[in-house]
């Protein structure tokens, strides 16, 4: 949700169920102080509050540590007791009494606060909470460069201080955390690059607001997590032969990239469809023959190395035959793609556009609008960027906003491929990919995403399921195998021994 809708969620706690803000405060305490717990071995531990509600979260939580855990603890105000809400000064006031050592950040003590940063063996980061709308300057600014050059476990309540909770960009400075610890819901800026890289582990926790408010706000976005895509995972029948599982016609390659159209296809057949047959110009078919064991091939007419234009008869005769297909890995730029592209949109088969096919995606647009059959479109940025008539920076500032209006203006699911890969669906809803790694970031990763999706949807899943479905497998093959090699040396075809265990996850648990 954005910051806003949290507020939301909030005040109609506190208005129609009467639950005091104080004890949102506390529960929200309860679960720093558990995690803190299980962190804590010896040394000191420094609560760093400032404004607002967040800095009172840090109060509340330096009051049950003082009760509690009894460990070597310091408070540093960043700002005065006159700038905490009703709630934090209480704790404020609490913190006084039971003898919380706190220390107000002055020009005269500077100095003496960036040593106490230092010697900190956990960091509480409780200065800005999601409502930050300005740039962080000033003493603000000096503190935080501190807190991440110390060598402590940093743990930020509800979101690193410095980062806008809906867009995700940094505000001049932001905390650098282990483990942010964020309240009801993840906030959608969390989830945008680069608050990724400063989030550290994320956890959400309950602090007590009624399912009933949380279901009563309407948002688009969602996260792809585990629990719901082992929901999605096609049914195997004990009665069943390949036709069961559906057919992928894959349609891609020319001379000198023939490997893309062979890992789609042969991630098609991993991810569980029946047949897979790979239809590629003659110029490269031969190769194809050898490298792939378990895939058909079909050698198209062929011209300089690419698919002829004079090879759309014969498409269309095969598309007849198949439930899904893909077309672009490998395909290049040639004129003759146009006509191809167009006999595979022009058809009642689902279908997914990648690559090159992207390329002259937007020049039959009204076809892909005017289709009856399901489409998922795969772009990169760059990809994104010419459907769109936008800049790459463009997509890259406003991901989720750019990929939903082209999937609702065309009738599409769209798929964006980011750190972490936006979904979205003709209904304007925005699902979020959080696994992942950098490891993925090579030549192949792509065509192998595209096979992987066709598998699940050969095998009946609605177009949004199969490319939520498809995104999980993908970067959760990623992260498994990222594990067993590093993500410097992790390949794309490195991701097939993934997919197995990524498959095994969601059926054994």
């Amino acid at each position: 949700m954005t910051p806003k809708q949290i507020q939301q969620i909030d005040e109609e706690a506190i208005s129609q169920y009467q639950i005091p803000g104080i004890l949102l405060m506390e529960h929200a305490a309860y679960h720093l102080f558990r995690h803190i717990k299980e962190k804590y071995k010896k040394g000191s531990i420094l609560i760093v509050c400032g404004p607002g509600n967040n800095g009172g979260d840090g109060f509340a939580l330096a009051r049950q540590i003082k009760i509690w855990g009894n460990w070597p603890m310091k408070v540093l105000m960043l700002a005065g007791q006159d700038q905490l809400q009703a709630d934090g000064k209480t704790y404020y006031r609490i913190c006084q009494h039971i003898g919380v050592e706190m220390i107000q950040v002055s020009a005269d003590n500077i100095e003496i606060v960036y040593k106490e940063i230092m010697a900190a063996e956990i960091i509480v980061d409780a200065l800005f909470g999601t409502g930050l709308s300005r740039k962080v300057s000033g003493a603000y600014a000096d503190v935080i460069t501190h807190i991440n050059r110390s060598s402590a476990y940093i743990m930020s309540v509800d979101i690193p201080s410095g980062i806008d909770g809906t867009t995700g960009q940094i505000q001049e400075a932001a905390v650098k955390a282990d483990i942010t610890i964020s309240f009801s819901a993840a906030k959608l800026g969390l989830y945008i690059y680069p608050a990724i890289d400063y989030i550290g582990e994320l956890k959400i926790v309950d602090i007590g607001i009624p399912q009933a408010i949380l279901e009563n706000i309407e948002t688009p976005y969602y996260t792809i997590q585990k629990e719901e895509m082992k929901k999605l995972l096609p049914h195997r029948y004990t009665r069943s032969n390949k036709a069961t599982y559906g057919k992928v016609l894959v349609i891609g390659g020319q001379r000198g990239m023939s490997g893309a159209v062979a890992l789609t296809s042969m991630a098609a057949l991993k991810a569980g469809a029946g047949i897979v047959t790979a239809a590629v110009p003659r110029a490269i078919h031969d190769i194809m023959e050898n490298k792939l064991t378990e895939i058909m091939t079909i050698a198209l007419q062929d011209q300089d190395g690419h698919i002829a234009a004079e090879a759309r008869g014969q498409i269309q005769a095969l598309i007849e035959k198949y439930d899904v297909i893909a077309i672009g890995p490998g395909i290049g730029r040639s004129e003759a793609i146009k006509a191809i592209l167009l006999v595979v949109l022009a058809s009642d088969k689902p279908c997914i556009v990648d690559a090159d096919a992207l390329y002259f995606l937007g020049e039959l647009i009204e076809v892909v609008e005017t289709r009856k059959a399901e489409t998922i479109i795969t772009p990169h940025p760059g990809e994104m960027a010419r459907l769109t008539n936008l800049t790459v920076q463009d997509i890259l500032d406003n991901p989720h906003t750019v990929t939903m209006q082209y999937a609702v203006k065309n009738h599409v699911i769209s798929l964006l491929k980011i750190e972490r890969t936006v979904v979205a669906d003709p209904k304007g809803n925005i699902y979020i990919n959080i696994n992942g790694n950098s490891g993925m970031a090579k030549g192949g990763s792509g065509d192998l995403l595209t096979g992987i999706i066709a598998g699940l949807l050969a095998q009946k899943l609605e177009a949004k399921h199969a490319a939520r479905l498809g995104v999980y497998l993908h970067a959760r093959a990623g992260d498994i195998m990222k594990a067993l090699k590093t993500e410097y040396t992790l390949l794309p075809s490195d991701l097939y021994q993934g997919m197995d265990e990524a498959f095994k996850e969601l059926i054994d648990d």
